[in-house]
C-alpha cells in the first residue's frame, strides 16, 4: 500500500463512530470499528455503558482507548468520558469494555480515540 492509502485507512479508523441508544444494544457498520453498547445496570462499579468494539481491520490491536459521549433527546452532547477495552482485539474479533458515566442519557456514542497495532493478521480458510 502507498503512504497515502495507509494514512487514509488510519484516519478512517480513528474517526469512525458507533452509536447506541440507552438500554438498546445496536451495531453501526461505519469504518473498521463497530460498537455494540448499552447502559449497564447499576452495580458496585457505578453507572456505566458496556459493550463490545468490533475490529474489522486486518490488524490485531491493543491499548484501545474509547470516548463515550452522552447525548440528550435534542441531540446535544451532555457529557464525555473515556475508558479502555479489555486486552487485545484480534483482526475480525471483538473486545469488551465498561466505561463509567456520570448520568443517564437518551443516547450514547462511542469512538476509538487511540490504539496500538500489535501485528498484521492473515486470515486463512480451511481447505
Amino acid at each position: 500500500m502507498t503512504k497515502t492509502v495507509l494514512r487514509a485507512v488510519l484516519v478512517t479508523m480513528l474517526l469512525a463512530p458507533g452509536a447506541a441508544r440507552a438500554q438498546t444494544p445496536r451495531t453501526d457498520a461505519t469504518g473498521p470499528f463497530r460498537f455494540e453498547l448499552e447502559e449497564a445496570p447499576p452495580t458496585h462499579r457505578g453507572r456505566g455503558v458496556e459493550g463490545y468494539v468490533y475490529n474489522d481491520s486486518p490488524w490485531r490491536i491493543t491499548n484501545v482507548r474509547l470516548r463515550v459521549e452522552t447525548i440528550d433527546s435534542s441531540g446535544t452532547i451532555t457529557g464525555e468520558t473515556s475508558g479502555w477495552v479489555v486486552g487485545d482485539v484480534r483482526a475480525g474479533g471483538r473486545g469488551y469494555f465498561f466505561v463509567p458515566v456520570s448520568s443517564p442519557a437518551t443516547t450514547y456514542r462511542a469512538t476509538v480515540q487511540s490504539f496500538d497495532k500489535v501485528g498484521l493478521e492473515v486470515r486463512t480458510e480451511a481447505p
